[in-house]
Order: C-alpha cells, then sequence, then structure tokens
C-alpha cells in the first residue's frame, strides 16, 4: 500500500472521528454527518477541479494538487514521460527503417492489409515505374503494375512463391520478385534486379555447352587412336602409359557427355523434352543390369523390387540418365559386395524410385550440397572411380522437369537412401 493511500485513509479516519464526537456533543447526528461528508466531498471537488487544470496544462506542476492526487497526477506524468521516450525511439527506430530501405539498391514497396501501396523507396520509382502520386493516393499495387501474371501472383499466394517479370519502367531489366509478409498484416514486395545475372547465366550456358560439343569430336578421335595403339605390341612401360591416357580420356568423355546433358536440360528450361510413356520396370531392369557388369568383381548384391503395373508420363531418355546415375554411384560409391536395393511403387497419390545402399553412409554435412555441380564427398576416390561430379546435378534437373523432387537421407556408418518422388498426374497404369 502507497503512502499516499496510507495519509488517503489516515484523512477519512480523522474526519470520521469529528463526526462522531461531534455527533456526541450536540446529539445532532445528521448535521455532523452532513458537515463531514460534505467538506469532504468539496474538498475532493475542489482537486478534481485542479487536476483537470493540470491536465489542461494550465498548470505545469503538481504543487495545487494535494494527498492521493498529487501522487495521482505526479504518476501521470512519469508515464507519459516514458510514452514519450518511447514514441521517440519507435520514431527514429521508424526513420532509420525507412533510411534503411532508401538506401537499397532494390525497391521495396510497403503494402496495407488490402494490398494498397504505402510507402516504396526510390528504387520502386525506377525498377517499377512508380510515382510519389501514387504513394500519396495509396492505391492497389496490382493496379499500378499493369503485367497480368504480376496481378495474379500478388492475389494469389505471393508470399509463397517469387516471380521474375520485365520491368515496368524498362521493359530490357528483367526483375526477380519476393513478398514477405511483416507487422500488423502488411506486406514487404522487394524487387531485384537480375538483367545482369542471368546475362552471365545464360553466357556460362552458352559457354559449357559449346566448349564441350567441341571437344567430343576430338576426344573421340584421341580415344580412337589410343585403343588402337594400347593393342599393339609395346614396351611395358609404354603400355601402362597409353592404357592410362585412354582411361583419363574416357573419363574425359563422361564428362563431357554430363555436361552436355546438364546443358540441354538447362536450355530446354521448363519443358521435360519428348513427352512418351515410360515402362519404369523394364528401364531399370536393363539399368540393374548394366550396373552389375560395372560392379564386376566387385560383387555388388543388387536386388529390384518393382510394381510392374506402374510407369510415369516423361521423357525416357532423361529418365534412364537420372535412374542410371543413382544406381551406378551406389556401386562406385560403396565397398565390394555392399547389398543395393532398387524399390519402384506408389507413395500415396505419387510414387517413389528408392535406391538404398548398406555403405559407409555420408557425413550430414555434405548431403545439403550433394546435387551441387562437381561436388565431391571424397574427391580422390570419386576421380579414382569414374566419377564426374555431375550426376547428381543431372538427376536434380531431370527430376525438376518431370514435377519431382529428390530426397536424401544417410547414417554413417549405415548406409544411404536416395529417394524420388513422382506425383500422381505423372503416373500411368501399364498393360499387362
Amino acid at each position: 500500500m502507497h503512502d499516499s493511500f496510507q495519509t488517503e485513509l489516515g484523512r477519512l479516519l480523522v474526519i470520521t472521528l469529528v463526526i462522531l464526537l461531534f455527533g456526541l456533543l450536540s446529539g445532532v447526528w445528521w448535521l455532523a454527518i452532513l458537515i463531514g461528508l460534505g467538506g469532504y466531498s468539496i474538498w475532493n471537488l475542489h482537486q478534481i477541479y485542479q487536476m483537470e487544470e493540470w491536465l489542461h496544462g494550465v498548470h505545469r506542476n503538481e504543487e495545487n494538487l494535494r494527498g492521493i492526487w498529487r501522487y495521482i497526477a505526479a504518476r501521470m506524468r512519469k508515464i507519459s514521460q516514458r510514452g514519450r521516450q518511447r514514441k521517440k525511439r519507435l520514431s527514429r527506430l521508424l526513420h532509420r527503417f525507412y533510411d534503411t530501405l532508401e538506401a537499397m539498391p532494390d525497391a521495396a514497396v510497403i503494402l496495407k492489409e488490402d494490398l494498397r501501396v504505402q510507402w516504396f523507396n526510390v528504387a520502386a520509382m525506377e525498377l517499377l515505374g512508380l510515382e510519389f502520386d501514387d504513394r500519396r493516393k495509396q492505391k492497389p499495387i496490382a493496379a499500378l503494375i499493369e503485367y497480368a501474371p504480376f496481378a495474379d501472383w500478388v492475389q494469389n499466394g505471393a508470399s509463397d512463391s517469387s516471380l521474375e517479370m520485365p520491368s515496368p519502367a524498362d521493359a530490357s531489366r528483367l526483375l526477380h520478385l519476393r513478398l514477405v509478409s511483416f507487422g500488423d498484416q502488411q506486406s514487404l514486395l522487394l524487387a531485384h534486379d537480375v538483367t545482369e545475372l542471368k546475362r552471365v547465366e545464360a553466357v556460362r550456358k552458352d559457354f559449357i555447352a559449346d566448349v564441350s560439343h567441341e571437344l567430343r569430336t576430338p576426344l573421340t578421335v584421341v580415344v580412337g587412336y589410343l585403343e588402337m595403339l594400347s593393342e599393339e605390341k609395346l614396351p611395358e612401360d609404354i603400355h601402362q602409359a597409353l592404357i592410362s591416357s585412354r582411361r583419363q580420356a574416357e573419363r574425359m568423355q563422361s564428362i563431357v557427355a554430363d555436361l552436355l546433358m546438364l546443358s540441354r536440360l538447362e536450355m530446354e528450361e521448363d519443358q521435360a523434352g519428348e513427352i512418351e510413356i515410360v515402362p519404369v520396370p523394364d528401364l531399370l531392369a536393363n539399368l540393374v543390369e548394366d550396373a552389375r557388369q560395372l560392379s564386376g568383381a566387385a560383387g555388388h548384391s543388387l536386388t529390384l523390387h518393382v510394381d510392374e503395373s506402374l510407369g510415369i508420363r516423361g521423357n525416357e531418355r532423361q529418365l534412364s540418365s537420372a535412374f542410371g546415375n543413382l544406381i551406378f554411384n551406389a556401386v562406385r560409391h560403396t565397398p565390394a559386395g555392399t547389398p543395393i536395393d532398387i524399390f519402384w511403387g506408389r507413395e500415396g497419390e505419387g510414387a517413389r524410385l528408392v535406391v538404398a545402399d548398406r555403405g559407409p553412409g555420408i557425413a550430414p554435412e555434405h548431403l545439403q550440397r550433394l546435387t551441387e555441380r562437381f561436388y565431391r564427398v571424397d574427391k580422390s576416390r570419386s576421380r579414382e572411380r569414374g566419377g564426374t561430379g555431375l550426376g547428381l546435378s543431372i538427376v536434380r534437373h531431370v527430376l525438376r522437369r518431370h514435377d519431382a523432387r529428390i530426397e536424401i537421407t544417410s547414417v554413417a556408418g549405415e548406409g544411404s537412401r536416395f529417394n524420388c518422388l513422382f506425383p500422381g498426374q505423372r503416373l500411368v497404369k501399364l498393360s499387362s
């Protein structure tokens, strides 16, 4: 209990004692109560009046207030001061936030709950063609950017995806857009200029495709001559050198072939190539037979478990490359005699292909990077066994072309599982 409240209770107690004393002496109780309570009420009314004057700024301090009213005014002043300080801090943070957005090279647009423009930075004027008048009128963003896919994207779950579109201010520039929710049902629209990035990416793709294509013919000639020379009767050291050269040339052929495959997949963009009904059970049977030949004396134990009635609508050449990479990788990167199981069957409404081995497994820090180009867990061992570091990158691209995805799980010392998950719309029932 605060001292001011105790003082007020003491004042009431004194008034009560005065009323009792006056009533006992005079015998007129109603007059005693009227004088006591009336005086107390008038005093409080005067304090309320002084409080109102203080609230309106007539008095700058609480000197005219007494008792608990002075305490209330002092507490209100402290709360008000804290509120002003908090408001100043928030104002500084807000200005810092806006200054940060203004300094960004990317376009930033703050949208209200109904997707009306609340604020945008200078870059938004350059990249999205917005004008200051649009901010004042707070128009809907879909009405300011006249691009049909943008209107559909921003109104139908834009926070779950991104969008690439030409700049409304300059059609030669390509923008990458993201919509991020924040605050009280507000959104932040970000637009990044990816024109140069796309140009460099296109140059890189063209370069890899052209170089790979140009290397293919001379490599074929070199391998042919090396094969011919390795069959001649030559000194042992020269014979071994020719065999080693031929092995490296064939490895380079594999790298060129994989690079060409990746280039074709990237050039086709969102198309899966020629669509046909792919008999996956027959395809896997052929790949398993090739894998047994690749294993040779190593004697890997390959077991195939398939749903003979289940096929896929897709490109057989691409799927053969993807499935083959998974199966051949299991042979190349596991010790001799390792059991390898290949499963093909339904998974919920879709289907899955699983290549599971009981090899040494893969450390967790490598799992996220396995599908990157040229990434190898053990570089020296991969080169010895003929790996190019492109196989899983090809798998990822092929699956993406077929609306599928890859999931990789592994436990050190127990083995690895590569799961390819296909959606139901890709599945077909094969005739028996």
